[in-house]
């Protein structure tokens, strides 16, 4: 038995591994430039913007650490995690217009063009860096973890798959990413519709699945936090705000070919990203009720070990590798962004030398240097011993928000020059509570745009007059 599942699984790898190799490979150009290589010359179709929106919005913290977290803890993981997801997806077509107002590759550059302040664009474009850094850290936690157990093979050779990989669909830039993607969410829904079904089915559905749980243990029907309802209500906010501010999802927005097309792709990402949620839930509770493991919180290779348990081989190879298109698809397209932000926002040129084309290349290169260093340091920073994978996401979120969230929502018209200080000093109050404070970092986060807020909104005053 062991032995066909091995087989399943280096088949179904060995072929994701061809398919995306032929993808990505398409992508790559004669004529790169800037705007091809960050958004794909703004003419992404509604078909690929909506497989690029949802593969990338399905991560390896959706598949594995909401899963697990369900399968520990029960509802509270829904209520605290998907609901704020959902939550940040209802935002976003409200800043559709805003964004593509203006001809930016960036959403630093949208920061600093919309607000007239150039550091904006500096300090946001960092804390980019560093925040998309150990987001892609995750996925090549749960990439490695997933494919060592798949494959029988050690955790440094299984990183250094995800490592080549991620390496390989970022070099193309957004053309390519978008290709992968498409491959990626093709995997990604029949690999949890599939696994769902069959848990909902030999479980005997969904309200016996729930009667095995409440017998078992009737505070995982709970909805809210053991911690209390003011936990619960702030991880779900810290997860919405997040999403609402995150650039992954404006740069898609940016990149679709009209604004009508970015409404129609959210629209669309709603009903794909909702119904992925519903199997997985259906694979996390179901996977309780048959079956009870001892695997601490956060722990990847458990979410191997028991599905491969509960399910048939071909289902269960199919699960495990929609967990890779997952890690796949949201490190590259991180990566990407980590990238940018680094050599056009950071290091910014003053000119852009469109028709160039040596100067143009050398740019791409850099570009593909800073991909290569970004994401060896991810690669490092996955051997060191790190909080649960939800955790990690919820630091990287939390900053995010803090630098782009009331820019992009705020109804009023507020002044720019003290937008650069109200951001700077949340980032360090937030820093200072999570780091000394023992806060968590959805409660550092809100206290910090409390004072982003505060300081934005007396600086403003203070220009006014």
């Amino acid at each position: 038995m062991k032995d066909t599942a091995l087989l399943y699984s280096f088949a179904a790898f060995g072929l994701y591994t061809l398919a995306l190799i032929l993808l990505a490979g398409r992508s790559f150009s004669w004529r790169e430039n800037r705007r091809l290589f960050y958004v794909s010359r703004g003419r992404i179709p509604l078909l690929s913007s909506i497989a690029t929106f949802c593969a990338t919005w399905m991560s390896g913290a959706s598949l594995v650490g909401f899963t697990m977290y369900l399968y520990l803890s029960g509802y509270e993981a829904f209520t605290g995690s998907v609901h704020g997801w959902l939550l940040g997806l209802v935002f976003l077509p409200f800043i559709v217009l805003r964004l593509r107002s203006r001809p930016v590759l960036s959403l630093p550059e949208w920061l600093a063009e919309e607000y007239g302040d150039q550091r904006l664009r500096t300090i946001s474009a960092l804390s980019l860096v560093l925040a998309y850094t150990f987001y892609i850290v995750i996925q090549f936690l749960v990439f490695a973890k997933v494919v060592g157990y798949m494959l029988d093979i050690a955790y440094p050779l299984a990183s250094l798959l995800v490592y080549l990989f991620v390496l390989y669909t970022t070099f193309g830039g957004m053309p390519a990413v978008v290709r992968s993607d498409v491959l990626n969410i093709a995997v990604i829904l029949p690999g949890v519709s599939i696994a769902g079904w069959i848990i909902f089915h030999n479980a005997g559905g969904l309200g016996a699945i729930h009667a095995e749980v409440f017998a078992r243990d009737p505070s995982m029907l709970a909805i809210t936090s053991r911690e209390g309802l003011l936990f619960t209500l702030a991880m779900m906010l810290g997860w919405g705000f997040g999403v609402a501010a995150n650039p992954q999802y404006a740069i898609r927005i940016i990149s679709a070919r009209s604004s009508r097309t970015a409404w129609k792709m959210l629209a669309a990402a709603g009903i794909v990203v909702s119904w992925i949620y519903i199997c997985l839930t259906v694979i996390g509770l179901g996977g309780r009720a048959q079956l009870t493991m001892d695997i601490p919180f956060g722990r990847e290779a458990g979410f191997a070990q028991i599905f491969s348990t509960i399910l048939p081989p071909v289902p269960s190879m199919l699960l495990l590798l929609a967990v890779l298109a997952a890690s796949v698809s949201t490190a590259n397209s991180q990566l990407l962004l980590a990238a940018c932000s680094w050599c056009y926002d950071f290091r910014r040129e003053k000119s852009r030398p469109d028709k160039d084309p040596l100067r143009e290349d050398r740019f791409i290169f850099n570009n593909r240097v800073a991909i290569t260093v970004i994401s060896t340091a991810a690669l490092i920073i996955s051997f060191f011993n790190l909080p649960g994978i939800l955790i990690l996401g919820r630091y990287s979120w939390s900053v995010v928000a803090i630098c782009f969230l009331l820019p992009l929502y705020s109804p009023l018209r507020l002044g720019g020059r003290g937008l650069f200080i109200a951001i700077a000093s949340a980032l360090v109050l937030h820093t200072l509570l999570v780091l000394f404070g023992g806060k968590l970092p959805e409660i550092g986060m809100l206290y910090a745009l409390l004072l982003e807020t505060a300081i934005w909104a007396c600086a403003s005053m203070g220009e006014r007059r």
